[in-house]
């Protein structure tokens, strides 16, 4: 038997319900009634003690019912057999063929949108979740002033069909607490100019500064996921982390999901990172006010070791290290073209954009073709008119 997933009902109509950005609620598309989360709090409890006594089949190995193809998979998942899973529609009864990183997904075939809990064991259950606060229809509408301000975008990342690809998920975000340490060492020069009635007096100053500091930083968001780009991910923050809530399943209806499989030991290092340039930053906005500055070294400490390259640069165990596991929302879009994969991806929350689109090499000839076109006759009209 295929493993269990979790759909929330309508109470007044028996439909399937969505969280709704817009009303910050979780909302029924066919009779408009509206619930908060905590609505549910009951069944979510026994859906979390299910899980913990696993007391429920399990997600089927993909690869053991003969499924050999990525192509088999029902929601665009593109991993291998062996990495897929089989669960069974509880509306539908049909089968959902995804990856083992999802947690949330819609049917391909009733479209309801399903919460598969298996993937949300122990192990994997977030701490806290940011809901959605930007709908879809301003998201298309992003990407389409987006697409139409690049005029040799090619057809095909136009298209309503390319619109539609646009999805809606939950990616996976370790948040870390570090206490940082830091001390700077720098040379800066200040010059003053001043005059009488016979001369100009230049004075320069030379000052050798130090300065130390510790910072302590909540909740430094890293993507907890191989499959999400870390620098574009970096690039649609900042995510306003005061409204995290606390992680409730209701938050996930109708939208996907993934889970994490890159643990915090893994993601420290690029967290470590994030945390040494914002020490060096401060440490360097409290020397303002020179001419120049030349800083002649500097040091961060992170829990009284120094940070080096080698620590920068490595995924070594670390003890200590204190992350919580939070889902935070995006609006991704991936599109192959020629042979590149392009992306697109806005920010749940805020609606902070970063893209890549290719250039339509035919439609810069094009272009250029008939400016040439459009310059010659020009020309001809002038050399016509005057000679």
């Amino acid at each position: 038997m295929a493993g269990e997933n979790k759909k929330y009902i309508c109470p007044s109509c028996g439909a399937g319900l969505e969280w709704s950005p817009a009303a910050q609620k979780i909302v029924c598309p066919f009779c408009g009634s509206e619930y908060v989360p905590e609505y549910f709090e009951k069944q979510e409890q026994q859906a979390a003690a299910d899980l913990e006594e696993q007391q429920y089949p399990k997600g089927e190995d993909a690869s053991e019912l003969g499924y050999d193809s990525e192509k088999d998979a029902t929601d665009e998942s593109a991993e291998n057999a062996i990495d897929l899973r089989v669960y069974k529609c509880s509306v539908c009864g049909a089968e959902i063929v995804t990856d083992k990183t999802t947690v949330a997904t819609n049917c391909a075939f009733c479209g309801s949108p399903v919460v598969l809990t298996e993937q949300l064991d122990t192990d994997f259950r977030p701490k806290w979740i940011l809901p959605f606060r930007v709908d879809k229809a301003k998201v298309e509408e992003i990407y389409w002033q987006y697409a139409k301000g690049r005029p040799f975008t090619p057809d095909l990342f136009r298209s309503r069909s390319q619109i539609e690809k646009i999805k809606s998920v939950y990616l996976p975000f370790w948040l870390y607490d570090m206490d940082m340490q830091g001390t700077l060492t720098a040379r800066g020069e200040k010059t003053f100019t001043s005059s009488d009635k016979h001369f100009v007096y230049t004075t320069h100053q030379i000052y050798d500064l130090q300065r130390a500091g510790t910072v302590s930083l909540e909740k430094v968001p890293v993507d907890a996921s191989s499959r999400s780009p870390n620098d574009a991910m970096d690039s649609i923050e900042p995510f306003d982390l005061h409204e995290l809530k606390p992680f409730r399943m209701g938050y996930m209806a109708g939208f996907l999901a993934e889970r994490y499989d890159q643990d915090e030991k893994l993601c420290y290092a690029r967290a470590l990172r994030r945390a040494t340039q914002t020490m060096n930053d401060v440490l360097q906005q409290s020397v303002g006010g020179f001419a120049s500055l030349q800083v002649t070294s500097h040091e961060v400490y992170q829990r009284g070791n120094r940070v080096t390259g080698d620590i920068l640069n490595q995924a070594a165990p670390v003890s200590g290290i204190k992350a919580d596991y939070a889902l935070l929302p995006v609006y991704i879009l991936f599109t192959k073209y020629e042979g590149r994969e392009y992306l697109f991806a806005v920010n749940g929350q805020t609606g902070k954009t970063v893209g890549d689109v290719p250039v339509s090499k035919k439609k810069m000839i094009l272009f250029f073709i008939l400016c040439f076109i459009i310059l010659t006759g020009v020309f001809y009209l002038l050399g016509w008119m005057f000679f």
